[in-house]
């Protein structure tokens, strides 16, 4: 196998001089590329495949085979990787895209953040009509950035109180072209049931938080398609001798952790899985929000975000914290972890999501942090990997489209040094991210990176 230095000096050959922070498809893209000798990372089936050489030509794989056997066809650009790895791109799962007014500047150095990271797909928690716009420019390949399913705007309890006008936002949503309906904190039972009936009825999925009204009972027997950041559950967990009627648990359910019937984490996970119910855990999230903060911690990525939102990212955590026990949060964040593998286990689903841009949780860097955590909950970096590759594409109806290496698949890989199958951490700082066949060497990335990250140096 080829040293790390060697396979990156080859990319930097290969790469294209960086003129400015946010750049169209067309300054990457070239007609065809062959990855020669790569190791195929092979998460859904455990395993890897050794010299093979992969074909790419316009934004589709057209060819998988033995380095030995199969020849690039003539014109090629031709990836000597030497025994590096190779595997389909990822898939976040719960993220925000920018809302307008932000600069369509900032809006593409959100998305290179995700795509520097290997993060080919995303899928929109928090929309508006502007990124049913994004998600055509991005298809188009007009600017550089993962692929978009959004939600639209969310369903807010202080915003929409009857069952009527939930059903019509409902049904407005659908015919403007949202992929998802977001349910949000604090809708009452009546609009939460009326959003599930009526998004049912018109075949649009309805996604997001499990509002404390509606329960997740009520949740798992409409059969909510995903449940984000485990919303709903601590309840549901709870010892049947709980007394937590005074007690304010707030956004994530920490005060109730102490009140937790362990034995009931296999019940409620196979409740789950028997109802078909995908769950995003969003265990990096968690993490922000009830952890101590280390602002400087490089693996955070906070110098390519504006100083400004970082700021505000640390009053707000700060705020949060300033009453919760560390033992106690220790505690808590364990628990998340077992339930997780509880849900695993049960073979409930499980998708890769970090809920990013979001308190000290920033796009790329957060995801390989949720891919830890799944690995510190109990999953094998495989299994970790399947939630955001095959099972994304699986959700969203798309296996036909990504998710895997194969011949008439879209082109969005990732290329490593290291194996991630053995160490999860492998991907994050990637030789090379292709997306939908627009390939973008390491020296590419780095340089993007460099120049977001000047932008944003405090004043």
């Amino acid at each position: 196998m080829k040293s790390l230095d060697q396979i990156v000096i080859a990319l930097i050959l290969l790469g294209i001089a960086p003129h400015g922070t946010a750049q169209a498809v067309d300054d990457f893209a070239t007609p065809s590329i062959a990855f020669a000798d790569v190791n195929l990372v092979r998460p859904e089936q455990g395993r890897i495949d050794q010299h093979r050489t992969v074909v790419v030509s316009g934004t589709k794989i057209i060819a998988v085979g033995p380095t030995a056997s199969l020849q690039p066809p003539p014109g090629a650009m031709l990836i000597d990787a030497g025994g590096a790895y190779l595997m389909a791109g990822l898939a976040e799962m719960h993220a925000h895209v920018p809302h307008q007014p932000a600069s369509d500047e900032y809006m593409q150095d959100v998305l290179f953040l995700w795509a520097a990271h290997g993060i080919t797909t995303i899928r929109g928690m928090n929309g508006e009509p502007s990124h049913l716009e994004l998600r055509g420019r991005l298809a188009r390949q007009e600017i550089l950035g993962p692929r978009l399913f959004t939600a639209g705007p969310p369903f807010i309890g202080k915003k929409i109180k009857t069952a009527e006008e939930a059903s019509r936002l409902v049904i407005e949503q659908q015919e403007a072209g949202y992929d998802f309906i977001k349910v949000h904190m604090g809708i009452s039972r009546v609009v939460y049931d009326a959003v599930a009936t009526t998004s049912t009825d018109r075949d649009i999925p309805f996604v997001g938080h499990v509002t404390a009204a509606a329960g997740l009972q009520r949740a798992l027997e409409f059969g909510q398609p995903t449940i984000d950041h485990l919303d709903a559950y601590w309840p549901a967990l709870l010892r049947d001798d709980a007394d937590v009627a005074d007690i304010d648990y707030g956004l994530l359910g920490a005060p109730l952790t102490p009140f937790i019937d362990a034995a009931k984490l296999r019940t409620v996970a196979e409740a789950t899985r028997d109802a078909g119910v995908w769950n995003v855990p969003t265990l990096s999230m968690a993490e922000k929000f009830v952890s101590p903060i280390d602002a400087d911690a490089a693996e955070l990525g906070l110098q390519y975000m504006p100083h400004r939102t970082v700021n505000g990212w640390i009053s707000a955590a700060k705020g949060f914290q300033k009453n919760l026990d560390p033992h106690a949060v220790a505690i808590f964040l364990n628990y998340r972890k077992k339930f997780v593998k509880a849900l695993h286990d049960a073979g409930a689903g499980l998708l890769l999501g970090a809920d990013a841009p979001q308190i000290l949780n920033v796009p790329g860097f957060s995801t390989h942090r949720e891919l830890q955590l799944l690995v510190e909950a109990g999953l094998t970096p495989a299994e970790a990997l399947t939630t955001g590759t095959i099972n994304a594409a699986r959700f969203l109806g798309k296996q036909d489209t990504f998710g895997q290496i194969h011949a008439g698949l879209d082109a969005d890989l990732i290329l490593t040094a290291g194996n991630p199958l053995e160490d999860i951490a492998a991907l994050r700082e990637p030789l090379g991210v292709m997306l939908r066949g627009t390939w973008v060497p390491r020296e590419q990335i780095q340089a993007r990176l460099q120049l977001i990250a000047a932008k944003n140096r405090e004043p």
